[in-house]
């Protein structure tokens, strides 16, 4: 396994220093995280709608500034990161194959978050994880949108963990519209939480939350050039090849 780093703006996450101990977060999370998006930490996002909660949570720091690893997450597609306002030429695809544990670890060297499937984080791996982003300084987001952690499974539950419930979504009538967006509440919970925190939320967000552009009708034509771009540009879309 080699490793190719195609940026020369990427910086160790193991130089960052104590004053850099949380990422930025989006205002609509202040209350579920009162701490910050902190890094070391493992964020699970669980339920059905795991991956907008997980994209919501990091779109801020990214836009920002920082660097987001999407480990075997070929699902989620440029289209969606735009709609979170998520500069695209910030994040990078990587598929570990069988060498996760190896690929992670190059990963960890070189990005603020990375974000992976609960299906990889399990088990001996998962603590091996743990203690490795706490000492790169990296926060990690797992994704579980089918429920496969088990309650039962301590070594697979992360420091903190956002579920969201009463979900309605916005845009679809009777036989006519688009699905726009999705209200629902977000709980969070943790380990050394005394009680669980909830928050409402629309995701994406509909405000200009995260520093880019607001999505009403005058601004769907710049999205989708936009979205068009990225798709045919292989260096946004990748700039870090596991081969």
């Amino acid at each position: 396994m080699s490793i190719a780093l195609e940026s020369t703006h990427l910086r160790s996450a193991s130089s960052l220093t104590k004053s850099d101990s949380a990422l930025p977060l989006s205002e609509m999370y202040a209350e579920l995280l009162p701490a910050g998006l902190l890094r070391g930490q493992v964020v699970t996002c669980r339920g059905p709608a795991a991956y907008s909660i997980a994209l919501g949570l990091v779109a801020r720091a990214v836009a920002v500034g920082s660097w987001l690893a999407m480990v075997d997450l070929d699902q989620v597609s440029p289209e969606a990161l735009v709609e979170f306002d998520i500069p695209l030429h910030r994040v990078v695809g990587v598929s570990a194959g069988d060498d996760l544990a190896n690929v992670l670890s190059a990963v960890f060297d070189g990005f603020d978050a990375v974000m992976m499937p609960a299906s990889r984080y399990r088990g001996a791996l998962a603590r091996r994880i743990a203690q490795r982003i706490r000492a790169k300084g990296v926060t990690l987001v797992v994704i579980d949108d089918t429920n496969e952690m088990r309650a039962h499974d301590t070594t697979s539950l992360g420091d903190i963990e956002l579920a969201g419930t009463d979900i309605r979504w916005e845009g679809i009538g009777w036989g006519s519209g688009r699905l726009l967006a999705r209200y629902l509440t977000v709980t969070s919970t943790g380990r050394r939480s005394p009680r669980p925190l909830q928050s409402a939320m629309r995701l994406p967000p509909q405000d200009d939350v995260y520093g880019g552009w607001s999505h009403d009708d005058e601004t769907d034509g710049a999205v989708d050039e936009l979205i068009d771009v990225a798709i045919d540009s292989e260096e946004l879309r990748w700039r870090l090849r596991v081969v």
